[in-house]
């Protein structure tokens, strides 16, 4: 499971600029080229000057086979053809054996070309490495393709930063920015670091990081992210983080990390893969040295054993498989959701039960107080202690109640010891007075009479030295589009939907009506949502797995214990989301299907691929053993394979 990486707090003398933790000039990059005037290609490591051996091969391998002259001179010209095609392959298998590596199954192509002219299968052995040269530039191509992904991933990095020294204005980059120090942000500059705005009031673009085009209006104290574009005005920001420490650059690293953790279904197929290839060359061994022994047919058994070594190599299984992860892992990156790592979209695939927390999630996590019920004294005095004692709660209704009872950092100077009681509420000392402000648990935890509200919403109880005070209704209203987006989950497989709450049962059964959930737990405390979550995982099947959605404020115990731990609105709350597997970064549901579109979409792929690799392999071996397939076929038709399956996986980064 790949989290973010813990960083390390570095200092540095004055001047000094600190090294990026980011080397964004150690990842792929795309080589460009033309043919002709129009068309134009992207391929990683292959440039124009590396395809001139195998654009020579093909010419003359055209040439030898369509010549109808002397034989010598076909054969020259086919072997010419070959030794072309083989170049970079022997000089891969060159320079591994000079690192003191083994070489790879690429020497098996050579022997098996080899094996072809020494039995006169000319044409089948020049065709047979031309067909391995270019089938290795188109997965160049696609491999180009998919890496032009992280270039888009590194365009959002800022390249620049303005840093101010009382008057004077230093312009430097990110990488060199500290904690503390004050920036500048002109209109259409990117903000380099995670900050908090100082002073300006501007609009700024979050599309680069929320997936698509959105704007939102700062003043002085909005939290800004790095990757925001500022539209307006200019802004003075002071740094909160540093530069491998924000937005933009964990955006980076976290698919960096992502895609360098194999999957389950990765491992086992490298683990098959290491069995496979040295089972099948001694296969060609057994074929070509051992049978003839026996038959005394020589040239027949070596065309056989030709056939063999030409399909030893699992590469086409082994670079598509990756692919379709690392696409999957992109194109939701590009919709504003991160998925931290391949693990976790072959869970997601599999995803039958979904748990949601309410708030924040199904709701907009925004409450209002809509009634005041106190008991015994006034309504002002009631809102007013329990803002006091919600003073540095970190949560909606804690927001809703500071509103309403017109907090000020006056009202929080007598607040001591206040401890926030998850899935509770809060205890706190005002004024040498004991208060409690939290929902019904709390009250009969601490042996405190209260009233049961006779109205539909949230209730929150206040007692003072164990005398109740009364209680505040507050509402939440759902999110925008929440019932399409229930549905769209069910359409892509999910066959259980579940709603877990520390709400009161009248206001969640209500949501859970309206959304038509199978099932909904209420008044649950954080283990007791646990324990929901727990008891869901064993009513599963032994591949189906569980998805938690919640805010990330306290459900990073819940995000540890599900299968799948989806964090909401993950640009709004760094509490929690660092445990998630998964984050989205606006607080959109609709996000979610969109999620598992994507990931059905490459789980398909990735079956595939592998069911027709494996079944064009296993056809053409038991052809080659029983000798109905000539070795020309058998090497056009692996390579066709490769491309297909290479071209399959390219369909995951172009996700709608």
């Amino acid at each position: 499971m790949a989290k973010h990486l813990a960083p390390e707090q570095e200092k540095k003398e004055k001047k000094t600029i600190r090294l990026p933790k980011i080397d964004t000039e150690a990842l792929p990059r795309v080589v460009d080229f033309r043919l002709g005037q129009e068309k134009k290609r992207y391929m990683r490591e292959f440039s124009l000057r590396s395809m001139v051996p195998v654009l020579a091969a093909a010419l003359l391998f055209l040439v030898g086979f369509l010549l109808r002259g002397p034989a010598w001179v076909r054969v020259l010209l086919l072997g010419a053809s070959a030794l072309c095609s083989a170049f970079d392959l022997l000089r891969r298998c060159l320079i591994r054996i000079v690192n003191k590596k083994l070489p790879d199954e690429e020497l098996l192509f050579v022997i098996a070309a080899a094996i072809a002219f020494g039995i006169g299968e000319y044409a089948a052995g020049a065709f047979s490495l031309l067909m391995i040269r270019a089938a290795e530039l188109l997965q160049g191509y696609v491999l180009a393709r998919c890496d032009r992904g992280v270039d888009m991933l590194r365009s959002i990095l800022p390249e620049k930063a303005v840093v101010l020294h009382g008057d004077e204005a230093v312009e430097t980059v990110p990488e060199s920015i500290e904690i503390g120090d004050v920036l500048r942000v002109a209109p259409g500059e990117s903000i380099p670091v995670d900050g908090e705005v100082l002073s300006g009031v501007s609009r700024v673009d979050c599309s680069a990081l929320v997936g698509e085009s959105d704007s939102v209006s700062v003043s002085i104290g909005s939290k800004v992210r790095s990757g925001f574009v500022n539209l307006d005005e200019t802004l003075t920001v002071r740094a909160e983080k540093s530069f491998s420490d924000s937005a933009a650059a964990l955006r980076l690293t976290s698919f960096e990390q992502a895609r360098a953790m194999d999957s389950i279904l990765e491992k086992r197929l490298n683990r098959y893969a290491a069995i496979y290839t040295p089972v099948v060359a001694v296969c060609a061994l057994l074929l070509g040295v051992i049978l003839p022994i026996f038959t005394g047919d020589w040239s027949g058994c070596l065309r056989r054993a030709l056939i063999f070594l030409l399909l030893s190599s699992p590469c086409a299984l082994l670079i598509s498989v990756p692919l379709c992860f690392e696409g999957a892992i992109l194109s939701s990156e590009r919709r504003g959701v991160r998925v931290f790592g391949k693990s976790i979209v072959e869970r997601l695939a599999r995803v039958k039960t979904m748990a949601f927390g309410k708030t924040g999630v199904i709701t907009d996590g925004r409450f209002e107080v809509t009634d005041v019920f106190p008991d015994g004294v006034g309504e002002a005095e009631l809102l007013g202690i329990a803002a006091a004692a919600e003073s540095h709660a970190r949560n909606p209704i804690g927001e809703a109640l500071r509103r309403a009872g017109g907090w000020t950092r006056d009202t929080a100077a007598g607040v001591m010891q206040l401890e926030e009681i998850p899935g509770r509420g809060v205890s706190a000392f005002i004024e040498g007075r004991h208060v409690y402000v939290g929902n019904a648990a709390l009250m009969e935890e601490h042996g405190i009479y209260y009233l049961t509200p006779t109205r539909v919403g949230s209730a929150i109880h206040v007692a003072v030295e164990s005398s109740y005070w009364g209680h505040i209704l507050l509402s939440d209203k759902l999110r925008d589009g929440v019932f399409d987006a229930m549905e769209d989950l069910r359409a892509h497989g999910v066959g259980q939907m579940v709603m877990l709450t520390g709400d009161v049962m009248s206001v969640s059964k209500s949501i859970a009506a309206a959304l038509n959930f199978d099932m909904v737990r209420s008044e649950l405390s954080p283990e007791g949502k646990l324990s929901a979550i727990r008891y869901l995982m064993q009513g599963l099947g032994d591949r189906a797995t569980l998805a938690y959605v919640g805010d990330g404020i306290h459900d990073a115990p819940l995000f540890d214990g599900a299968h799948v731990g989806i964090a909401m609105d993950a640009l709004r709350y760094d509490d929690g989301v660092d445990k998630a597997d998964v984050s989205v970064m606006s607080g959109e549901i609709r996000r979610l299907p969109q999620l598992l579109h994507i990931v059905s979409g490459a789980w398909r792929a990735v079956w595939q691929n592998i069911i027709l690799c494996c079944a064009v392999k296993a056809l053409l071996l038991i052809l080659a053993a029983f000798g109905a397939v000539p070795v020309s076929v058998a090497a056009a038709s692996d390579a066709l394979v490769t491309v297909l399956t290479a071209l399959n996986s390219l369909r995951c980064y172009t996700v709608e």
